[in-house]
């Protein structure tokens, strides 16, 4: 089994150090994990992330920690970048810089609207459910013209506080589908919505099944900002891939993709 998405306390909303969540996922069998933690480049919003100044530090700790656990476990070094179509040229340097296994992408603002904050109107639920849900998936599909990462993390985060929409999304959805298998990306099942007040993963298994259809791949990751978090809701993870058709979920080593047996991954 393998986690691809673990917090660190860089992003200081994140708590324990980065060995508690190592020993966690050896504790329950895991055979990769993948640190990837918060870059998120916005004037009020530095305190949920780690600085560009800090991603050397950053990278180096884990590849002490991949050193250190050799044997036990397979460490991975990514980074989750918050799409901002302004500093883009920036985050393609940081990654042509380190040798990084995966980058993430992931939209959490729609403008100066934070969707995942608990103090926000939208998780209040006092904004126009439509016009949200539109912006979003315009914004994801500005966010797949660049090329700087290889994994669309919670593809419908949108839904956390779960409002729904009141008019069908399916041919945005569609396109969004088309345009992450044109470009060969990986699509995150991430385990946190379980959590959140939507109650399912993210993408949606609707969303999932279109996934397999369309020969996208797939990685799996918890969102862990603390230890006990690690490997969250997987069972339930498991049995949503195989009912909608995968065998393998993807992996990677330097930004290469590679793939596990999900019969291997139980």
């Amino acid at each position: 089994m393998i986690d691809y998405h673990i917090h660190t306390m860089l992003c200081n909303h994140a708590e324990y150090p980065m060995e508690a969540y190592i020993q966690m996922a050896v504790d329950i069998g895991l055979k990769q994990i993948c640190f990837l933690d918060h870059l998120t480049i916005r004037k009020s919003e530095g305190e949920l992330s780690m600085s560009p100044d800090e991603v050397p530090f950053y990278f180096q700790a884990v590849q002490t920690l991949r050193h250190r656990y050799d044997g036990v476990i397979d460490i991975k070094a990514g980074l989750e970048i918050d799409f901002n179509s302004a500093h883009t040229n920036l985050f393609q340097d940081i990654v042509d810089t380190y040798s990084f296994d995966v980058i993430g992408s992931s939209l959490h603002f729609l403008g100066n609207l934070n969707i995942v904050s608990r103090g926000s109107a939208w998780k209040h639920g006092i904004l126009n459910t439509d016009y949200i849900y539109g912006l979003y998936l315009e914004q994801l599909e500005k966010m797949l013209d660049y090329n700087y990462f290889d994994v669309v993390c919670h593809l419908d985060l949108v839904k956390k506080f779960g409002w729904k929409s009141s008019i069908s999304f399916d041919k945005e959805f569609n396109e969004i589908l088309s345009k992450i298998k044109g470009r060969n990306l990986t699509v995150e099942l991430n385990t946190s919505g379980y959590n959140h007040p939507v109650k399912e993963a993210y993408p949606s298994f609707n969303i999932i099944k279109k996934c397999h259809e369309a020969g996208i791949g797939i990685t799996l990751g918890s969102d862990a900002h603390n230890p006990e978090s690690v490997g969250r809701h997987f069972d339930r993870a498991l049995s949503l891939l195989v009912s909608a058709g995968y065998k393998h979920l993807t992996t990677f080593k330097r930004r290469k993709p590679g793939k596990i047996s999900l019969r291997n991954a139980c």
